[in-house]
């Protein structure tokens, strides 16, 4: 299955931790989910925002992992503490609470594509010491993961399809192509258009890969449902992008 993995926006993902009956729609928030940073400079550092938009005392932890692409979109991550300078970590927000997060780039900055990561801000369950409320509660502990990029000068994306073939499982025929990024930035798979002879397809015919993030120097996999006027593939598809 192709991954939808916050499309060109990094998912929030929303976990429970059940402690009751009630659930307060009311939860920490996280901003922004994408961000670009300079290998040096001003722009070595940024700045994201926690809000604590619930009634409770919230501990947050923040940490920040490498980014790598399968072949399906998933992401493959590793440490990059050496890499980041984040301050804080680790924090307390209180009820209405707005906390700055300074974030800094300190890797090597003579990179000659762009590097992807991960920014994870965490709500842990902690107890800080609230008083239990009558008639028990969920809990909802939240955890954001936002998409960082530290981009080079002067680098730009290189895509095409190197590979094609139709597929079957059980009734249903797929055309899988194979899309590389050969440039130094990611590229998101918008209004993409695939030739293919005399057939265009774009729109709701490439669904599953339409709007799919390509990091630099990855590919990925994608498989969209087979045109009835497609018997045999002759030739490889070009991939035509905004």
């Amino acid at each position: 299955m192709n991954s939808q993995y916050f499309s060109q926006f990094a998912r929030r993902v929303l976990t429970a931790a059940s402690l009751g009956l009630s659930l307060s729609l009311q939860a920490m928030t996280f901003s922004p989910i994408e961000m670009d940073f300079s290998p040096t400079g001003r722009a070595a550092t940024r700045i994201f925002r926690l809000e604590n938009n619930t009634a409770e005392p919230t501990a947050v932890e923040m940490v920040i992992k490498s980014r790598s692409m399968a072949s399906n979109g998933d992401d493959v991550l590793g440490d990059a503490e050496d890499q980041f300078n984040i301050f804080p970590p680790q924090l307390v927000l209180q009820p209405g609470q707005i906390q700055s997060v300074r974030v800094q780039y300190i890797g090597s900055a003579a990179l000659e594509k762009e590097q992807a990561f991960r920014l994870i801000a965490e709500q842990l369950p902690v107890d800080l010491g609230e008083a239990p409320q009558d008639g028990g509660r969920m809990r909802l502990l939240v955890k954001y993961i936002a998409s960082v990029y530290v981009v080079p000068r002067n680098v730009r994306a290189v895509l095409s399809v190197t590979e094609a073939q139709i597929v079957s499982e059980g009734a249903q025929r797929w055309l899988q192509v194979k899309v590389k990024n050969e440039g130094g930035t990611r590229k998101i798979l918008k209004n993409a258009k695939l030739i293919i002879g005399p057939l265009s397809l774009s729109g709701d015919a490439l669904l599953g890969m339409e709007g799919e993030n390509v990091l630099a120097q990855t590919a990925r996999v994608f498989r969209v449902k087979l045109p009835t006027e497609l018997l045999t593939l002759d030739t490889t598809p070009r991939l035509l992008l905004e």
